[in-house]
């Protein structure tokens, strides 16, 4: 018995070196979790983007909200030039007052030459107005959203396209009702008031738009992704720009339509559809084009200033913290040159 039960513990001792000396081969290789987070860069061009994780501002929303009001001002004032000009040219074509790359040229003469003016002129301030309200409503929805500890996606999606979107389209229809009268067709007389299908149709046409920036954007980048590999930044940026471009194909009818019965409620429906042929090129163009500022030089320079001037967890990437190394590295150099030189 004694010897049974010792050949019994040397098998075990055995069997337990063997798994010992078998167990680092049959183990896998841990995964690495101090990878560092992939950098999406392109979320900084998007007006659609509604990530928690783009930012991680620290601010109470009391010292948050003059600061977001602020980026939304400067953002409007350097993309309004653009768009005012633009617009204006757009309803200045279909009315017939002059054709679409000519009006152009004019309101780029007179905000070189004459700045004064064109700055303050009709078109740029309630081109202004339009994007401030559009930026400021939508960075204060999400100064809300971080400031109640909302993270869920869908959740903060809803709060900004609902609040975002009724901003930009109720004053979208307010400036283009106010450009309909200001800038009708030589000889006409304005109306008292806007027709209820031309406002109509202003909403659907900027309800699209913001549709299609929020929602369709979005999908269109998952597509690209995951059909052909497309990289995560570039689908994510391509898409937000390039699909509300190609909505206006379907909205600059809206549009046109739109124009023409303010300029000529009686007109048949065959005259409405020419119309909409002969104005159809130069419109969709014109409408698409107008998406690069709004969406793109916009939608950077509002982020990038919120960046620069709201305190986030990683404090160097403020203005004020940028400033202080660059002249800390400008003095390191002058020591090494002054040292060098001595």
């Amino acid at each position: 018995l004694c010897h049974q039960e010792s050949s019994r513990l040397t098998e075990s001792r055995h069997e337990a070196r063997r798994d010992i000396r078998q167990k680092p081969a049959t183990m896998s290789t841990p995964k690495k979790t101090d990878q560092p987070e992939e950098n999406h860069w392109a979320r900084e061009f998007m007006f659609g983007d509604v990530s928690p994780e783009t930012h991680h501002f620290v601010e109470t929303l009391g010292r948050r909200t003059p600061k977001e009001i602020g980026c939304a001002f400067t953002a409007s004032f350097l993309v309004s030039p653009l768009v005012s000009m633009i617009d204006k040219a757009i309803v200045q074509d279909i009315s017939g007052m002059d054709k679409f790359f000519k009006a152009v040229g004019v309101s780029g003469k007179e905000m070189l030459f004459q700045p004064k003016t064109f700055f303050g002129s009709l078109a740029f301030r309630l081109t202004f107005l339009v994007y401030f309200g559009t930026y400021a409503v939508a960075n204060m929805s999400e100064a809300v959203l971080d400031a109640r500890k909302v993270r869920d996606e869908t959740n903060r999606k809803t709060l900004k396209v609902s609040a975002a979107s009724a901003a930009n389209v109720s004053l979208l229809m307010w400036r283009d009702a106010v450009f309909a009268r200001q800038f009708s067709a030589a000889g006409s007389k304005p109306k008292a008031s806007t027709p209820m299908r031309t406002l109509g149709l202003f909403a659907v046409r900027d309800t699209l738009t913001m549709y299609a920036t929020f929602y369709l954007a979005p999908r269109g980048a998952k597509y690209m992704q995951k059909e052909y590999g497309v990289e995560r930044n570039a689908s994510e940026l391509g898409c937000a720009l390039a699909i509300p471009m190609v909505t206006q194909v379907i909205t600059a009818p809206l549009h046109i339509h739109a124009m023409n019965y303010y300029q000529v409620p009686e007109a048949t429906t065959a005259e409405r559809i020419q119309a909409i042929k002969n104005e159809m090129g130069t419109v969709s163009f014109a409408r698409s084009l107008r998406i690069l500022p709004a969406f793109g030089i916009g939608s950077f320079s509002n982020n990038k200033f919120r960046e620069l001037f709201i305190r986030q967890e990683n404090e160097e990437l403020l203005l004020t913290r940028r400033v202080t190394r660059f002249i800390t590295r400008q003095q390191q150099n002058l020591q090494r040159f002054s040292s060098k030189q001595g």
